[in-house]
Order: C-alpha cells, then sequence, then structure tokens
C-alpha cells in the first residue's frame, strides 16, 4: 500500500482573537506633572493667540472663534480654560501684566545705581504705557463701561495688577526711596499722568514733544516730591 502524507490541519484565529492579537497596547495614562504641562501649554497657547488677535483686530473683532484659530486648539479646548470671552479677555490682561513682569526683571539688571536710577525707573514705568499692550488694556477698560459681565472679571484683575506694579516698582527703586513718606501716593500720581499722557500722545501724534516735556518734568517732580532734589527742572 502506498502511504499518502496526512494534511496536518492548522487552526485559524477567529477574527475576534485576531483584532486582539493586533491591536496595539494602551498608552499608559499620563502622570500629573506631563498632564499639567500639557494643560499650561495650552493655556498658554490660547492666552498668546488673544493677545495676538486683540493688538491687530482690537476686542470688538477678537472672537473666541478667531482665538481658537489662531491658537490651533479645538473648541472643548477653549472652552475648557475660558468658558467664556470675557473671562478670557480679563485673564489675558493678567496675562500681559505677568509678561511686562518678567521684562522689569530682566531690565532691572541693566539699571543704574545712585541719583539716575530713579530717572530710569519711571522711563520703564513710561515705555509700559506706549506700546500696543498698553493701547489693547485702554480698549479693554473702554468696553469694560458698557459690558457688566467683563467688568465683573476685569476688576478684580485689575486690582491686584496695579498692586503688582507698585510692589515691582518700589522694589526697583529699593527701599532708601521706596520707604519715604510720600511715596505711594507719589507712585499712584505717577500712574494716573501716564496713563493721560499716553491717552493724549495716542490720539495727537503732533502733541508727543509736548508729552515727552510733561514725563521729563514729572520725574523731576517726583524726586522733589520725596525729598531727592531741592526744585524741579522745567
Amino acid at each position: 500500500m502506498s502511504s499518502r502524507p496526512v494534511a496536518r490541519a492548522v487552526a485559524t484565529p477567529s477574527p475576534a482573537a485576531a483584532g486582539r492579537a493586533s491591536a496595539p497596547a494602551p498608552r499608559p495614562a499620563p502622570t500629573g506633572r506631563a498632564s499639567d504641562a500639557r494643560r499650561d501649554a495650552t493655556r498658554q497657547a490660547l492666552l498668546d493667540a488673544a493677545v495676538s488677535s486683540l493688538i491687530e483686530l482690537g476686542v470688538a473683532r477678537t472672537t473666541t472663534l478667531e482665538v481658537q484659530k489662531r491658537a490651533g486648539m479645538s473648541r472643548g479646548a477653549l472652552l475648557h480654560h475660558f468658558p467664556t470671552k470675557a473671562e478670557l479677555v480679563a485673564a489675558t490682561i493678567g496675562y500681559l501684566g505677568e509678561m511686562r513682569g518678567r521684562e522689569l526683571k530682566d531690565a532691572a539688571a541693566t539699571l543704574p545705581t545712585g541719583p539716575a536710577r530713579v530717572d530710569a525707573v519711571l522711563d520703564l514705568l513710561w515705555q509700559s504705557f506706549t506700546g500696543p499692550l498698553f493701547y489693547v488694556a485702554m480698549e479693554l477698560r473702554t468696553a469694560a463701561r458698557t459690558d457688566r459681565e467683563l467688568r465683573a472679571v476685569l476688576l478684580p484683575i485689575e486690582l491686584a495688577l496695579r498692586e503688582r506694579i507698585v510692589a515691582q516698582y518700589a522694589a526697583l527703586l529699593g527701599p532708601a526711596i521706596s520707604s519715604r513718606p510720600g511715596f505711594a501716593r507719589a507712585i499712584d500720581l505717577t500712574l494716573h499722568l501716564m496713563i493721560g499722557a499716553a491717552m493724549t500722545a495716542l490720539l495727537h501724534d503732533e502733541q508727543r514733544d509736548q508729552v515727552d516735556d510733561l514725563i521729563a518734568h514729572w520725574k523731576a517732580t517726583f524726586k522733589q516730591q520725596l525729598g531727592l532734589t531741592t526744585t524741579p527742572t522745567r
């Protein structure tokens, strides 16, 4: 008798088993630190997008959809961090303050010592009122006059930002000056004067030289009020 080879049966996996075998292993859940870093990066991207939109388009034309597109984020990601436009805009003001704080920290290392330091610090303060970020802040304040929702979220941020500004410039000037009687009022007057002067320069470019003279005179008056000089220069 001739012997025939016996065919061996090969087991064929079921479709379900094949699917289980080829399915990739699940990714490990992100650690708390990685999750926090990703959340912070998303928030910063949204705020950066809001800043650029506000500078280029202004408050009225800056929408949450525009910010979402600029940041390259999903709608859900934006709403998770900022449920309303008012909250987004108000957070942007705080973010601008943080940016300015970092700039001041970097500039502090280059400030002169001695009597020239007061003028240099006041010049730094004046610079913060002459750029696009200040113009954005002014637009937001104007919009908050008739937008109750924006006003409600903006006011506490504005107050905190003002306190931070005073503390930062007190630190830049040093305790020998910031501890003098009348320092808090002198800084408060400086802020009000510079805001008004910046608005004048914004609307009336032909008066820029006059505004610069006003700031120069105020720097002398500031030092006089704190007993750092005898008479203001004109």
